[in-house]
């Protein structure tokens, strides 16, 4: 296996980001110059020239991306682990316990509702707000 390294969060072969850069530079600068000169040997406008020529060196970055995503295949090792067997309302009371209570998720606006529907906790909340309500007071 080849010496991996680590570069912006991702784990990368310093042969396969060195190649990916010479392909960037060796595509973009080429596209850029070519282009430039074309552009401003026209006769045109020259600020209005210069920014073609920079539009098209963009597209040979994008172009290079393009080239090296496709010769070099992530590196990355994918793992998973074994899911947590506890159940949502145990775990929704140990945070509880640490942090204090949750709240009614019914008083919350509907933007956060939906997200909270949508992680399938909507109704782990209210049982567990209905609960806390009944425990205390039945306590008073």
């Amino acid at each position: 296996m080849p010496q991996l390294i680590e570069v912006w969060n991702d784990t990368v072969d310093p042969k396969h980001l060195i190649g990916g850069i010479a392909i960037g530079v060796g595509i973009a600068v080429p596209a850029f110059l070519i282009s430039d000169h074309l552009f401003s040997s026209s006769g045109g406008d020259e600020a209005l020239s210069h920014s073609y020529a920079l539009l098209i060196g963009i597209v040979g970055c994008i172009l290079g991306a393009v080239i090296a995503g496709v010769l070099f295949k992530p590196k990355r090792v994918i793992t998973t682990s074994a899911a947590d067997t506890r159940n949502r309302q145990e775990i929704i009371d140990e945070i509880v316990e640490e942090y204090g209570p949750l709240g009614d998720p019914r008083e919350l606006g509907p933007k956060a509702q939906e997200e909270i529907r949508a992680l399938g906790l909507f109704d782990a909340l209210v049982d567990n707000h209905e609960t806390r309500l009944r425990e205390k007071g039945g306590h008073q």
